[in-house]
C-alpha cells in the first residue's frame, strides 16, 4: 500500500493508517498506535464503489478518505451522501474501537490482522513512608523509574537503583514481611516488582504486559515451565504449577511474537521468533543460546518443532509469506518454502504414508501441505478468508478463522474430514490452536478474542472444558503433560489443568496500569495491587505465591489502600465511578460502599479515630471525604483548593484526630478532624507524595527528598 486511509467517526474517534502499514487511532481522551496486515486494507477496500473527490469540509458523519492508493485518485465516502461510507469499512470501525478500548476488552480481530502497542506514558513519581530495617524511611520512585530509600530523620540513602531502571512507575509501597523490610512498585505496563530493601534483590513480581503475549509450555527436568514473553524485554520462565519464578533469557530486549518449546535427544529446546525476524534457539535447561537463526524480512509469527528420533528441525513463517525449514542441530537452513500470498498465521507437523508433512495457513485463506525431506509442495486449497490458527491431530488439521469457526480437513487430500467438528465460538476470532493428549487420548484446545478457551475431545468432537475469559484476547496456547497454557494479548499468563480446567496461581501482571499497590500489616502480610482493568490482585507479601485475582466488574481504578481492621485484612479502592468501596483481602468478599465523591479519587489512606477504623480519601478537586469502614457512612468532608488531592494521612493525638493533605498545587493542608476546621496551610516546594504524621510533626515526601514542618 502506499498513500494513507482515515476514518472519521464522530464520537467514536478517528483512526489514520499510513503508507507503512502503521495505524494511529485518537479521541478526546485516549491515543493509541500500532500496526495492521495488509490483508485488512484489501478487505475494508474491497466493497468499496466509486466516491468523489476529497473535500476540505469538516465531517457531519461518518467519513472515509483514500489518498495515494495505485491506480484509483484521491476518493472520499461520507454517510448521508451519494457515496456513503462502505459496509466493508466496518473492519476499520473495529479496528478503531479495539484499539481505543479498555486493556483487556474483547477484541474483534485477531493479532496477526492488528496489534496495538502497549499504551506509552502515564509513568509519575510516588512515594510511600514506612520502615526499612527497623527506621523510619520513605520510598521515592522517579518518573524515569530510578529509586531510592532513604531515612527519614536524617535523609541517609538506605539504597536505590541508578538512573533509567527500566520501570515505568505509577505506584509504590512499603511493607514488612518474614522479618525483611520490602517494597513494591507498580507500572504502567501492569506489573508489580518486589524488592528486598536491605539486600536491593528482587524478591518477587510479575512481568508486565506489554502487548500481545507468547507463550509455550515444557516439562524441564520434571518441572512444568511457562515460558512467556512480550513485544519487548527478556523471555520469562515460571513454574506452571505453583508460579514461582525460575529465570529469564536474554533477547536484547526485542521480546517475541512466537514461541515453540521441544525435546530432542536429551536437550529441552525453546525457540524463540523476535518482532524483527530473527529466531534465537536455547537450551531451556541451562539457559544456554544455542543459535540465532536469520533470513526472516519481516516478524516471524508461527513456529512448529519436528523432532524424529535424535533430530529436530523447526519451521517459522509469517510476514514475509515465506517458510523456512532449520537444522537444530546445526542452526543451519534446510529449505525455503514459497507459495503463499498473505502472512502465514500458522504451522503444524504431520505424518503421512510414514513421511514427515509440514501443514501451514495464512491470511491469503490458504492452507498448504509440504513434503519435509525433499521441501516441495504436495497439496494446497482454499479453506476460508483469514486463516487465524492451525493445529493437526494425527492426519487430520484444523483451521480457526476470524468468525470464530473452526474447520476440519484430511491431510492428505485437503478434503473436509469426516471427523467431528468443535463447535468454535461464532461471533469472536479464533485466535490460536494447540493440540495434545490427555489420558492417552488426543484433545484440541482454542482461545478466542473474548478471552474464553475451549478444549475437545478431538475424536469425537465433545467439548471437555470451557473457561470464561479472564486477563484479555487470547494470543496463544500451548500443551504439554497435563497443564494448558494460556497467553493474552493484555499480557497475562493463564495455567491450567488439562483434566479439569483449574486455574494454578501465576503472577500474572494487570492488564493496563497500575493505580495502587500496598501492603496489608499482620502476622502474614499481603500485597495488593488495584489496576486500571477493574482487578484486584493479592498475593503473599514475602514470595509472591498464592495468588489470587478479583475482577470486581466495576471499572477501573485509581487508588488503593489496606489496613487490618478487626483482625481481617482489608482493603479500600477508589475508582472512576465516584464510590469508594471496600474489601476483604482474602476472599474478595465486597463490603460497604462509600459514596459522595465529586472527583474520583487519586489517593486512599487509612487511620483509627475513636477506637474506630476510617477510610479517607483525595479527590480530583482537593475534596477530602472520610467514611467510617464498618458501615460506609461518611463522617467528615473537607474541602480544598481545586487542585488534585496528592498525599493524605490521618491520625488521632489524646483523642484530637487530625488529618493532612497535599495538593498537585503544592499546598499542603491540616484539619481538625471531629470539627472540621482549617488549622494551617503551607505551600511548599513541589507536590506532596507522601505525608508521615506522628509526634515530631509532618513529614512530607516530594520529588527532591523529604521536609519537616
Amino acid at each position: 500500500m502506499s498513500g494513507s486511509i482515515r476514518l472519521e467517526d464522530g464520537h467514536r474517534g478517528e483512526l489514520l493508517i499510513t503508507a507503512d502499514g502503521t495505524f494511529h487511532a485518537t479521541r478526546a481522551d485516549r491515543e493509541r498506535t500500532g500496526r495492521i496486515d495488509p490483508a485488512l486494507l484489501r478487505r475494508a477496500l474491497a466493497g468499496a464503489g466509486p466516491a468523489p473527490a476529497p473535500a476540505d469540509t469538516p465531517a457531519t458523519g461518518r467519513r472515509l478518505t483514500v489518498r495515494g492508493r495505485p491506480g484509483h485518485p484521491d476518493q472520499q465516502w461520507t454517510d448521508g451522501t451519494a457515496a456513503p461510507v462502505p459496509a466493508s469499512a466496518a473492519v476499520l470501525a473495529a479496528l478503531l474501537d479495539q484499539a481505543l478500548g479498555e486493556p483487556g476488552g474483547p477484541a474483534a480481530l485477531p493479532a496477526a490482522l492488528a496489534r496495538t502497542e502497549p499504551a506509552a506514558g502515564g509513568a509519575r513519581s510516588a512515594a510511600a513512608v514506612g520502615t526499612v530495617a527497623g527506621r523510619a524511611a520513605y520510598a521515592l520512585v522517579e518518573a524515569d523509574g530510578a529509586f531510592g530509600l532513604t531515612a527519614l530523620d536524617d535523609a541517609a540513602p538506605l539504597g536505590g537503583s541508578d538512573a533509567d531502571a527500566g520501570l515505568a512507575p505509577t505506584a509504590v509501597a512499603l511493607g514488612e514481611a518474614d522479618g525483611r523490610s520490602l517494597f513494591a512498585i507498580g507500572s504502567t505496563d501492569g506489573s508489580v516488582q518486589v524488592w528486598d530493601a536491605a539486600t536491593g534483590r528482587v524478591a518477587h513480581g510479575t512481568t508486565g504486559g506489554e502487548g500481545a503475549q507468547a507463550v509455550a509450555a515444557l516439562v524441564c527436568r520434571d518441572i512444568p515451565v511457562a515460558f512467556s514473553a512480550g513485544q519487548s524485554g527478556d523471555l520469562r520462565a515460571v513454574r506452571a504449577d505453583d508460579g514461582r519464578v525460575l529465570g529469564t533469557l536474554p533477547t536484547g530486549g526485542h521480546g517475541a511474537t512466537a514461541l515453540r518449546a521441544a525435546h530432542c535427544a536429551g536437550v529441552d529446546l525453546l525457540a524463540a521468533a523476535s518482532p524483527d525476524g530473527t529466531v534465537r534457539v536455547w537450551d531451556a535447561g541451562t539457559g544456554e543460546q544455542l543459535h540465532l537463526l536469520v533470513g526472516h524480512r519481516g516478524e516471524v509469527q508461527a513456529l512448529a518443532v519436528l523432532t524424529v528420533e535424535n533430530q529436530a528441525v523447526l519451521a517459522s513463517a509469517g510476514q514475509d509469506h515465506r517458510i523456512r525449514l532449520w537444522d537444530l542441530a546445526t542452526g543451519r537452513s534446510v529449505a525455503e518454502l514459497d507459495g503463499h500470498t498473505g502472512t502465514v498465521t500458522g504451522l503444524a507437523f504431520t505424518t503421512l504414508a510414514g513421511r514427515p508433512v509440514l501443514a501451514s495457513c495464512a491470511l491469503d485463506g490458504t492452507v498448504r501441505t509440504w513434503d519435509v525431506y525433499d521441501g516441495r509442495p504436495l497439496h494446497g486449497w482454499p479453506a476460508g478468508e483469514w486463516l487465524t490458527a492451525l493445529a493437526a491431530v494425527e492426519d487430520v488439521l484444523y483451521t480457526g478463522d476470524e468468525t470464530g469457526r473452526i474447520t476440519v480437513w484430511q491431510a492428505a487430500t485437503g478434503r473436509p474430514a469426516p471427523a467431528a467438528v468443535p463447535a468454535g465460538r461464532p461471533g469472536s476470532p479464533l485466535t490460536a490452536l494447540a493440540a495434545g493428549t490427555l489420558h492417552g487420548r488426543p484433545v484440541l484446545a482454542a482461545g478466542f478474542g473474548d478471552g474464553a478457551v475451549a478444549v475437545w475431545d478431538a475424536p469425537t468432537g465433545g467439548q471437555l472444558l470451557d473457561l470464561p475469559g479472564e486477563g484479555g484476547p487470547v494470543h496463544t496456547l500451548d500443551l504439554t503433560a497435563d497443564l494448558l497454557l494460556c497467553g493474552t494479548a493484555a499480557g497475562a499468563v493463564r495455567s491450567h489443568r488439562l483434566a479439569d480446567g483449574t486455574a494454578h496461581p501465576l503472577p500474572v501482571p494487570h492488564a493496563g496500569p497500575v493505580a495502587g499497590i500496598a501492603f496489608t500489616p499482620g502476622e502474614r502480610p499481603l500485597l495488593a495491587s488495584a489496576g486500571r482493568d477493574g482487578v484486584i490482585a493479592v498475593r503473599d507479601a514475602a514470595t509472591g505465591a498464592d495468588s489470587r485475582r478479583f475482577a470486581t466488574g466495576r471499572g477501573p481504578f485509581t487508588a488503593l489502600s489496606a489496613t487490618v481492621a478487626g483482625g481481617q485484612p482489608i482493603l479500600a479502592t477508589a475508582g472512576e465511578d465516584l464510590a469508594v468501596r471496600l474489601w476483604h483481602a482474602v476472599s474478595g468478599a465486597a463490603g460497604p460502599v462509600c459514596t459522595g465523591l465529586p472527583h474520583a479519587a487519586e489517593v486512599l489512606s487509612f487511620a483509627e479515630i475513636g477506637g474506630r477504623p476510617v477510610v479517607i480519601a483525595g479527590a480530583g478537586d482537593g475534596t477530602v471525604l472520610v467514611w467510617d469502614v464498618q458501615d460506609g457512612s461518611r463522617t467528615a468532608e473537607l474541602a480544598g483548593g481545586g487542585a488534585a488531592v496528592r498525599a493524605v494521612v490521618g491520625r488521632e493525638f489524646d483523642g484530637e484526630a487530625l488529618l493532612a493533605a497535599g495538593d498537585a498545587a503544592g499546598t499542603l493542608r491540616l484539619w481538625h478532624l471531629s470539627s472540621a476546621s482549617l488549622l494551617n496551610e503551607a505551600a511548599l516546594d513541589g507536590t506532596p507524595l507522601a505525608i508521615d504524621l506522628d509526634e515530631a510533626g509532618l513529614r512530607i515526601v516530594t520529588p527532591t527528598g523529604a521536609v519537616t514542618l
